[in-house]
């Protein structure tokens, strides 16, 4: 039987990965790119929850050994694509550049075995 913490990160994940999926729709439709780059923000602040600011500020070698669940940092990953998408649309080319690079660099500690 799964524990409640475990329920927690369950409904966490699905609840990102639900976001996920609206943005990328909104991203193809009449959606304001500032509009998803918003809500994949917040979406991403409720996937790492109160240390969201302390995870961002960090390199993505020690965020990830943070974040610790791989299914949680694959889905930060994909949301920044997102925003990196939303900002490219709205103009922003190096906004988008740094987070795209954000989002690999995150993405290639899912590679790294532990």
């Amino acid at each position: 039987m799964p524990s409640q913490r475990e329920d927690y990160l369950l409904r966490q994940l699905r609840q990102a990965a639900e976001a996920l999926r609206r943005l990328r729709e909104a991203l193809t439709g009449e959606a304001s790119a500032e509009s998803v780059d918003r809500q994949a923000d917040e979406a991403i602040g409720e996937l790492l929850g109160p240390r969201y600011q302390l995870l961002s500020s960090l390199d993505a070698m020690s965020a990830a050994s943070l974040v610790a669940d791989p299914r949680r940092l694959e889905l930060w990953s994909d949301l920044i694509r997102v925003q990196a998408t939303a900002r490219r649309r709205s103009g922003d080319e190096s906004g988008a550049l740094v987070l795209e690079k954000r989002a690999e660099d995150l993405g290639t500690q899912l590679k790294i075995p532990k």
